[in-house]
């Protein structure tokens, strides 16, 4: 990926989920906590993150791939998640992530 391209957006990523997370903890604080979904072995937290991993769920073709990373100032879908999830504490925290791990490096990106 080129970097270079992809950085702003990238950033914003980074901030959007952290800031989405926040805005639902405030919702849970206003409304209490939502029940779990029946059949579902995750938590209400742990469900934001899934739902919204879910909203970049995608399919291309490696052509297109290869035109995207070389043009687009977005990161690939798999990336945007990945990147932003793991540089998130929250995200960390509410899966368990040991730190150290893929989802949980020692050293996260964060600018605000």
């Amino acid at each position: 990926m080129n970097g270079i391209n992809t950085q702003g957006e990238n950033i914003a990523d980074n901030g959007g989920i952290k800031e989405a997370y926040l805005a639902y903890n405030a919702w849970v604080e206003r409304n209490g906590p939502e029940p779990s979904l029946p059949g579902l072995n995750y938590s209400p937290r742990q469900m934001f993150w899934i739902a919204s991993a879910n909203l970049w769920c995608s399919t291309q073709r490696k052509e297109y791939l290869k035109q995207h990373v070389y043009t687009d100032v977005h990161s690939p879908s798999y990336y945007r998640v990945l990147g932003s999830f793991s540089n998130s504490e929250y995200f960390s925290q509410d899966f368990n992530c040991p730190v150290g791990s893929k989802m949980n490096p020692e050293r996260k990106c964060q600018v605000w």
